[in-house]
Parts: C-alpha cells; structure tokens; sequence
C-alpha cells in the first residue's frame, strides 16, 4: 500500500499492473518470448532480444520503490544477471518469484516417464524464453539470492510459499491428504522471496 513506483521486469501481458492501484508509476518490461500475447500499453515496453532488454535496464536512470522479476530468472542465462539489475533498480523492496521443481508432482511425473516439464526435448523448436534454463530448488536457490542480495545491501525480508491444487474437488480432497504427509519443501510448486533495502 506505501508503494509508489513500480519496475516489473519479465512482465509478459502485465498481470501486475491490472492487480495495483492506478496511481502506482509502473513500468513493465519484457524481451518477447513468446510466452503472453503483447499488450499494448503506454507503461509496457516490449524487446526482440534478452539483450536489448538487459541494455534498456542498465541504461534507465530512474530508481523504482519495488522491482518484480516473477517467474524470470529460471528462463535466464545467466540467472544472477538480471537480479543484480533489479537490485540496483530498486530503492526498497526486489520480489522475485521462482518455481520449485523439486515439488512431489514433479518428481512422480519424472518417475512415471513424463520428463521434467519446461527442461526435456519437447523444448526443441520452442522460443528460447520457454525453456527453462536451471532446475530450481529452493533450497539452493533462496542462499544463492540471499547471498547476492547482501552485495547490494538487501535483506531477505519475508518468504512466501504457493501450492497449486487440482480444479476437480474430489482430486484437490485427495490431494490435501496427501500433502498432509509430506514436508513444505516437497507440498510447494513455487515460492516468492521479498528482498528488503538495508
């Protein structure tokens, strides 16, 4: 609610913007993967490459309140590229959004044969945005972004974590109960990590 300004980067159809309070100066940025149909907006600039997007970053002078880089990085080269930008974009809050692919769904799809969405062949003759690039793992991604974000004297403030359920009620019933046997880390398909300006 104390947010003023707003850098959205991988915005994709600016989901965000549609969710915040229309007095909130936003700017979303995106490199065009493919991944959302574009929206024409005044407040959205959309880029051929990765590249020119990361160049447009680098080389605005404006310093945003809050910076959102939701479900990006794993579709990066670098992963800690953008991150780094976003930190030094951001004058007091950088969220970033990542999934878990370590979740149980995840794990039974592989072991039954399905491959790992996102990671396996059928990525071939995709856009390169619609793969992923790393298998995320909370456990070894929030120490890596904790760690970075201290360069840039940020702290990470608060953790969220999200577990999507099945639209059929009888299957999300099932589900539940088999969440209920099973630790956080394995029950969540993806999770948020809000990092705070010292």
């Amino acid at each position: 609610t104390n947010i003023k300004s707003f850098l959205d980067i991988g915005c994709g159809n600016s989901v965000l913007l549609k969710l915040m309070n229309k007095k909130i100066d936003y700017l979303g940025v995106d490199s065009n993967a493919g991944i959302y149909k574009k929206r024409k907006h005044n407040k959205i600039k959309y880029f051929n490459t990765a590249i020119r997007t990361e160049n447009y970053l680098v080389n605005l002078k404006k310093k945003y309140e809050c910076v959102a880089l939701m479900d990006v990085l794993e579709h990066t080269d670098t992963f800690l590229k953008l991150f780094n930008i976003a930190l030094k974009k951001s004058n007091k809050y950088v969220v970033v959004s990542l999934p878990n692919e370590d979740y149980i769904m995840s794990r039974l799809r592989f072991l039954f044969g399905k491959g790992i969405k996102t990671h396996g062949l059928d990525m071939i003759n995709k856009k390169h945005g619609h793969k992923h690039q790393w298998f995320i793992q909370y456990n070894t991604a929030t120490p890596l972004l904790k760690n970075n974000a201290k360069k840039f004297k940020f702290t990470l403030s608060d953790t969220m974590f999200y577990v999507n359920q099945p639209k059929s009620n009888i299957k999300r019933f099932i589900y539940k109960i088999m969440l209920l046997f099973l630790p956080k880390l394995l029950q969540m398909n993806s999770f948020c990590l809000i990092f705070r300006k010292d």
